[in-house]
């Protein structure tokens, strides 16, 4: 995963103010009028053309023939109703503030996630999907994100899982708005080789990229209980906020990506879609860990709590 300096992109806490709306459709080429902070999924895709999907056709269907396994959608539609519990927990984290010693609340957040994990690299979606999909490059993230405004069926998806329409707006700008975020990350050849270097990150040692940025995710969460429980007397309710943001932006990501494996598996899902929606969870996960890090793990002296303050810790 990628560890750049605190991001300087825009992004949006679940609400989208006018200037982020304009960056993003600026972002896409269209010339933005007055303000419409409210905005939602619907109202930006008839300001938004959706273009070709060709490309991303021909890539959703290499795609799913490089599949070296079969996809149990019986197993990833079961994980995914238990993942829909997950976002349920997130009101109650909020409501705890930083965690118990021991505690297991974030962890317990990620469990279906895992499961859908271990099985989309079981049957080989992560390699197909590195070998058949573009890194981020700036012309992959306008086309899939125009792609993502006009699918029909995610505000419904999104507001199933519990993203109010601003949220849902907030998810699909922060795509165009921290692009700059996605350009690090590379895809696993990009990497030089073992013998090309003295020190550093090889290709041999990592792993695909949309598996990277899955795990990663789920790495982040889980280790928030202790984290956050360790650090008890910097934490803020404001960067406790912020986290949960960024941890629901991940589920949600990850929702959209077992979502798309599920319907893979039953062939409800045309291949231009699978394309879109396995570049656009992946980038919604990569997002929101890194804004994680800012948000949360690096806790500089001008965020964190007050010298003196009490604690529960005493």
């Amino acid at each position: 995963m990628a560890y750049g300096t605190a991001p300087e992109e825009r992004y949006s806490y679940g609400e989208v103010s006018d200037e982020d709306r304009r960056e993003f459709l600026k972002a896409l080429g269209v010339v933005a009028g007055g303000g419409v902070a409210g905005a939602t999924l619907r109202d930006l895709r008839g300001e938004v053309a959706s273009g070709a999907a060709s490309g991303l056709a021909k890539m959703g269907e290499a795609v799913r023939a490089g599949l070296t396994g079969t996809l149990d959608g019986a197993l990833l539609a079961e994980e995914l109703a238990e993942l829909e519990g997950s976002f349920e927990l997130l009101s109650q984290l909020a409501a705890m503030g930083t965690p118990e010693q021991d505690a297991s609340a974030y962890q317990e957040l990620t469990t279906p996630t895992w499961a859908i994990n271990d099985h989309l690299a079981e049957v080989g979606f992560f390699a197909s999907a590195e070998e058949n999909l573009p890194a981020f490059t700036p012309d992959h993230i306008e086309e899939t994100t125009r792609q993502l405004l006009h699918i029909e069926e995610l505000p419904a998806t999104l507001a199933e899982i519990g993203f109010a329409e601003g949220e849902q707006t907030a998810l699909v700008t922060n795509v165009i708005n921290s692009r700059e975020q996605l350009s690090w990350w590379m895809k696993t050849p990009d990497y030089p080789p073992a013998e090309a270097v003295d020190d550093g990150v090889v290709h041999e040692y990592v792993a695909p990229l949309h598996q990277r940025a899955a795990e990663g995710s789920l790495l982040w969460i889980d280790g928030l209980d202790h984290f956050l429980w360790q650090r008890e007397p910097l934490i803020t309710d404001e960067m406790i906020d912020r986290g949960l943001w960024d941890v629901k932006s991940m589920l949600g990501g990850y929702y959209l990506l077992g979502s798309a494996a599920r319907d893979l598996a039953s062939g409800e899902i045309a291949d231009d879609h699978l394309t879109t929606l396995t570049t656009a969870s992946t980038a919604l996960m990569i997002i929101a860990q890194e804004f994680l890090i800012h948000d949360v793990v690096r806790i500089t002296d001008d965020k964190r709590a007050p010298r003196g303050r009490a604690t529960s810790q005493g």
